[in-house]
C-alpha cells in the first residue's frame, strides 16, 4: 500500500512541475519557506513552526499550482494534521467588521463625553450675549447712575462667566492628567532574539491585540493564561484582533513572520526588541501587572 502522506507531497511536485516553477519560483509566489516546501513534497511535518501550519501551507501550495486545496485536504483527511485555520476567514471577516465598528462608536461616546461640557459653555455664552444686549438696549433711556450700575453687574457676570470657563479647564486639564497617569504603560523586560517578555503596566480592564499584516502573509497564534483566543494566517493588508479576556495574567503571541507582522496592544504600538531583528519567528509575551488599587482592594474583602 503507497503511504499517503507521501501521495499528498507528490501530487504536488508533479502539478509544481507541470506548471514549470522550481521551489524557489514557489517560495518567491507564496512566501513559505523553502525548507517547508520540501518537507510538504516529502511528507515531513515535523519540521513545520507549528501543527496548525500544516493545512494552511498544503492549501496555499496546492492553489498556487493549479490544484483544489479544499478538496485535496478533504481527500487526504486522515494524514494531514488538524487545524483550526477553516474558521480563520470568518474570524478574521469578523474582527475587521468589529475593528470599522468600534472606531465609530469610539468617535460617538468621545462626543458624548464632552457633550455636557459644550452645553455648558454655549449656555454661558448665550447668558452672557443676553446679558449685553439687554444693558445696550436700555443704556440710551437710563440715566448715567443706571448705566454705572448695569455695566457692574455686566462685569459680574462677565467674570462669573469667566470663572465658570477657568473651571471648567481646570477640571479637563485634571481628567486629562488623571487619564495620562492611569494608561496601559510597556516596558521590555527581557529578550533572547527569537522570545522576549514585556510588562504591561496599568491594563485596561479588557485589552485588545491587533496584529496586522505589512509586506507579505504571516501565522500568528494568541493565547490568554494558555487558552487559545486567536489563531491563523493573516494575508498581506489584514488585520486580526483578539480580545483579551478581563483579569488574564499572560498573553503569549506566536509570530510566524515578524518582518511583515506589526503588534499593537490596545491602539498602541509594540516594537520588537532590537535582539529580534534577525529573527523571523518570534514569541512575544505580554505579563499584565495587577492594578496596586485592586489588589488593595481585593484584600480588603
Amino acid at each position: 500500500m503507497r503511504n499517503s502522506v507521501a501521495e499528498v507531497g507528490e501530487k504536488l511536485q508533479e502539478a509544481r512541475k507541470a506548471k514549470g516553477y522550481t521551489l524557489d519560483d514557489l517560495q518567491q509566489i507564496t512566501k513559505i519557506q523553502k525548507r517547508y516546501l520540501i518537507a510538504i513534497e516529502e511528507g515531513n511535518y515535523n519540521v513545520m513552526p507549528g501543527k496548525f501550519y500544516a493545512r494552511a501551507f498544503i492549501k496555499q501550495y496546492a492553489d498556487t499550482v493549479g490544484l483544489n486545496g479544499d478538496q485535496l485536504l478533504e481527500e487526504y483527511d486522515d494524514t494531514v494534521p488538524h487545524t483550526h485555520d477553516e474558521e480563520f476567514v470568518e474570524k478574521v471577516s469578523s474582527s475587521q467588521t468589529r475593528s470599522g465598528n468600534k472606531k465609530q462608536d469610539s468617535f460617538l461616546e468621545k462626543v458624548q463625553d464632552h457633550l455636557p461640557t459644550i452645553l455648558i459653555v454655549l449656555l454661558v455664552i448665550a447668558i452672557v450675549v443676553a446679558i449685553y444686549v439687554a444693558v445696550t438696549n436700555s443704556a440710551s433711556n437710563n440715566s448715567e447712575d443706571m448705566i454705572s450700575v448695569d455695566s457692574s453687574n455686566i462685569v459680574s457676570s462677565e467674570n462669573s462667566a469667566q470663572e465658570d470657563e477657568e473651571s471648567s479647564a481646570e477640571e479637563s486639564s485634571q481628567s486629562e492628567s488623571e487619564e495620562s497617569e492611569s494608561a496601559p504603560s510597556v516596558e521590555l523586560v527581557s529578550s533572547t532574539g527569537s522570545s522576549s517578555v514585556y510588562s504591561i503596566s496599568n491594563p485596561e480592564e479588557t485589552n485588545t491585540v491587533t496584529l496586522a499584516a505589512q509586506g507579505g502573509d504571516t501565522w500568528v497564534s494568541v493565547e490568554a493564561d494558555g487558552e487559545m483566543v486567536e489563531q491563523g494566517l493573516i494575508s498581506d493588508g489584514n488585520t486580526l484582533e483578539a480580545e483579551v479576556p478581563a483579569g488574564t495574567q499572560s498573553v503569549v503571541m506566536i509570530i510566524g513572520s515578524a518582518p511583515n507582522t506589526t503588534i499593537q496592544l490596545n491602539g498602541q504600538a509594540l516594537e520588537y526588541a532590537p535582539e529580534a531583528s534577525e529573527n523571523v519567528r518570534q514569541e512575544i509575551e505580554l505579563q499584565f501587572e495587577t492594578n496596586a488599587s485592586e489588589t488593595d482592594t481585593e484584600t480588603e474583602e
